[in-house]
């Protein structure tokens, strides 16, 4: 004896057809919306070649990232240190509530001056001025090979920050 499904009709499958098409057509448009409402800095690209990315460069060293929501959290964390990767001079025109300038090129001179505030084990969070400045990666790394456990790179940086209504702090060392 043999089985038979019901023949679906003709028509049935034009619907179904329709309505699979029109979802994906949805799916696409509404991806596509958002991707266009994030901020130029975060949007994803349609294609690109993510190798020169700050984000990229600080995964293969082994440095984690954290973005604005992140960087938000360890701005209010007291038993966070933030470091500042830019020059003296950007960083007196305006930084981050609590951060601390560093810059990398003076980071064997002037880290001495905060070890009373850091351990080994203190989590450290570093910027520089935004998505396309690499000092703030190099910091990380330099922080990394001086025994520094926990340190995070915030890749979005100043410009980030001030571009979401972040809290700008201007004059020298707190």
């Amino acid at each position: 004896m043999r089985v038979t499904m019901p023949a679906v009709e003709r028509g049935e499958w034009l619907r179904l057809a329709g309505a699979c098409a029109g979802l994906l057509g949805l799916a696409s448009a509404l991806g596509i919306a958002v991707n266009m409402l994030h901020p130029a800095p975060t949007r994803l690209p349609w294609v690109g070649d993510w190798d020169h990315h700050i984000e990229t460069k600080a995964f293969r060293a082994g440095i984690p990232v954290t973005f604005l929501a992140g960087a938000r959290e360890r701005v209010t964390d007291l038993a966070v240190a933030i470091f500042d990767a830019r020059l003296p001079e950007q960083y007196a025109a305006g930084h981050l509530p609590r951060a601390l300038n560093l810059p990398v090129g003076e980071a064997d001179e002037r880290l001495g001056a905060f070890a009373d505030r850091l351990t080994m084990e203190t989590p450290i969070m570093v910027y520089c001025g935004g998505a396309d400045c690499a000092d703030a990666l190099d910091l990380a790394v330099k922080l990394r090979e001086y025994g520094f456990t926990d340190v995070t790179l915030y890749p979005g940086g100043y410009a980030e920050w001030i571009e979401y209504g972040g809290k700008s702090v201007a004059g020298g060392q707190p």
